[in-house]
């Protein structure tokens, strides 16, 4: 009996996806679900999702670039319906007994399947914290319900430093794991873990704890679902 020399290979995490494996997965979703187009939250929800719908924005774009590349056509683009933002907002509010977080928000919004994510609230609004405020100046009759729905005209803003002691706070408080597939550098020393934003800062995020969150750097990167 001839014994095979062993060879000594390391195990890589697959850390990004082409574009051909993209649009190969858009296509497969679409088999599946037999549709002829669909919208970033249907595919987020696709257990057999190859990466996340943001990074396929970013690798073509925009979405409908990657839809159109994949063979189907554009979803029309949904325009902001800030009544129903606020109706949404309001009935969290109501469930939570106190102003929502974002997390809470945006399961409030994934469990009741509105077509809207939390980060539109900062584009729109300039966050929940301000919208919460002016929702208690309609309350308080010192603002028109008119007013309240107005988009808020916002500076562009600037990126602030995240301080060291900030960034260990959050890590410490998500229990040095990724919040999303639960990766730990305790588990694999391989893993790497960052503090991400929830709502972009281009979009009105900041750097309030509320709003951060410990990723892997697979799951911030958006190439891959749930590194071990």
């Amino acid at each position: 009996m001839i014994d095979t020399p062993f060879r000594f290979e390391i195990d890589r995490v697959k850390t990004h996806a082409s574009k051909a494996e993209l649009v190969a997965s858009l296509r497969e979703y679409g088999r599946l679900h037999q549709c002829e187009t669909f919208g970033m939250r249907e595919y987020d929800g696709w257990k057999k999702r190859l990466v996340t719908s943001d990074t396929i924005r970013r690798q073509f774009g925009s979405w409908a670039k990657a839809l159109h590349e994949a063979g189907f056509r554009a979803v029309r683009g949904q325009k902001v319906d800030p009544a129903a933002m606020v109706e949404a907002f309001r009935a969290c509010w109501k469930e939570q007994c106190s102003v929502p977080s974002l997390r809470q928000l945006e399961a409030f919004l994934e469990r009741k399947k509105y077509p809207f994510r939390v980060k539109t609230y900062g584009t729109f609004f300039g966050g929940v914290g301000r919208l919460a405020k002016r929702i208690v100046q309609v309350q308080n009759g010192e603002l028109s319900e008119a007013d309240l729905l107005r988009r808020v005209k916002r500076a562009r803003p600037r990126r602030s430093p995240m301080s060291v002691k900030l960034r260990t706070e959050i890590l410490k408080r998500d229990g040095e794991q990724c919040v999303k597939c639960g990766a730990s550098p305790k588990k694999n020393s391989a893993v790497t873990l960052e503090v991400d934003h929830i709502v972009p800062v281009a979009e009105g995020g900041t750097n309030d704890p509320e709003n951060l969150q410990t990723l892997c750097w697979s799951c911030n990167q958006g190439k891959t679902d749930a590194p071990n």
